[in-house]
């Protein structure tokens, strides 16, 4: 068995996720990855700092809380609770404010930033039961299951002249009503995320809501959708145009020449089929099983997994989301590696099809 494998030869983070005693706080901290991350969260809560919440630095909020994630730190861990509580108190003020009436990247950053993005770990980690998580779950299976239950995917603003944006960008100005009141009706990867780690918690209505917003993705409609998403137009702010949201990318597995495949575009792959595996109509589409089967490819005779360095990237000031931090706390000179990690991932995403598919 795999599991029995890693739990002998893996690290400490490793087989505190597979199972090891879960009052194990300082033993995840002897790892010199944990100490880093939860050093990182220390700081931000000494200094009350809830700022610099999305991007690729290692510096921003959803990378530290999503590496914290990954490597096993939870709300059973005191001294990792005691640094969260700093953003929980944040969270309950911030849903409680109202934006300003005008629309501008501020208000859609208010939604975005300081409530989806800075929320979207929080279940995983053990936040499940607090008001305000459920609160931000249940605002955005609303939102966007009143768009995605049409199965519309013409999400851009053909007709309108937008002065200012560049003319590549042009077609793909995302209609204005999509985001007028500063909510974002398209579902995004941080929005997966926190369906995801939220799913066991939600009531038969929500999971059916959530399950239709998930096979939205999966619509004919979704490929013709460009890769960034699309631009968010607001003329009378400092740009007129950004993209602000990711979409999940669902590589095209079914044409692709696995001889000249760009590695760039499997990064976060891995990542992906984890978070997808918790829904049962992504479980049960094409794609997904076209992904089994790819990483299946990379079965040892022993069963172990060892995967290509693309799809267990670990690289500084990369997206949590994006693959970008996939090591879980393993010395990197370590001669099996690529094989524990490879392993363990293959593992998690089997657990959570088995437990997701009862």
């Amino acid at each position: 068995m795999n599991k029995t494998w890693l739990m002998e030869v893996a690290d400490n983070p490793i087989k505190h996720n597979l199972g090891m005693k879960k009052d194990d706080f300082d033993l995840l901290l002897e790892n010199e990855e944990v100490l880093s991350w939860f050093s990182r969260l220390e700081e931000r809560a000494r200094n009350h700092h809830i700022g610099d919440v999305h991007g690729s630095h290692d510096y921003r909020m959803e990378n530290i809380l999503g590496k914290c994630s990954i490597l096993g730190l939870s709300k059973k861990d005191e001294p990792f609770a005691k640094c969260m509580s700093f953003i929980m108190d944040f969270l309950e003020q911030q849903v409680q404010q109202e934006p300003c009436d005008e629309l501008n990247y501020a208000k859609l950053y208010h939604y975005r930033d300081y409530e989806k993005v800075l929320c979207c770990y929080l279940p995983f980690i053990g936040y499940h039961e607090e008001p305000v998580v459920q609160y931000i779950v249940k605002q955005r299976i609303k939102i966007i299951y009143n768009f995605t239950k049409e199965k519309r995917y013409d999400i851009y603003d053909t007709e309108s002249i937008f002065p200012g944006v560049k003319k590549e960008w042009r077609p793909y100005i995302i209609r204005q009503s999509l985001y007028a009141d500063g909510n974002i009706a398209l579902p995004d990867m941080h929005d997966v995320i926190l369906f995801a780690g939220m799913y066991t918690y939600l009531s038969k209505t929500e999971k059916d809501k959530v399950e239709s917003i998930i096979e939205w993705f999966f619509g004919v409609g979704y490929q013709n959708i460009i890769k960034r998403y699309g631009y968010f137009y607001v003329p009378n702010d400092r740009y007129n145009a950004k993209a602000i949201i990711f979409k999940p990318y669902l590589v095209d597995l079914q044409h692709m020449d696995v001889n000249s495949i760009d590695k760039g575009d499997f990064t976060s792959l891995v990542f992906q089929v984890l978070m997808l595996a918790h829904f049962r109509t992504a479980r049960e589409s094409l794609w997904f099983q076209l992904a089994m089967d790819y990483l299946d490819t990379f079965r040892c005779e022993n069963g172990h997994y060892i995967f290509p360095t693309y799809l267990i990237t670990e690289k500084q000031d990369c997206y949590v989301i994006k693959g970008g931090h996939m090591n879980v706390g393993e010395n990197k000179k370590k001669k099996l590696y690529r094989e524990i990690v490879s392993t363990y991932w293959m593992e998690k995403i089997d657990q959570v099809i088995q437990e997701r598919g009862m």
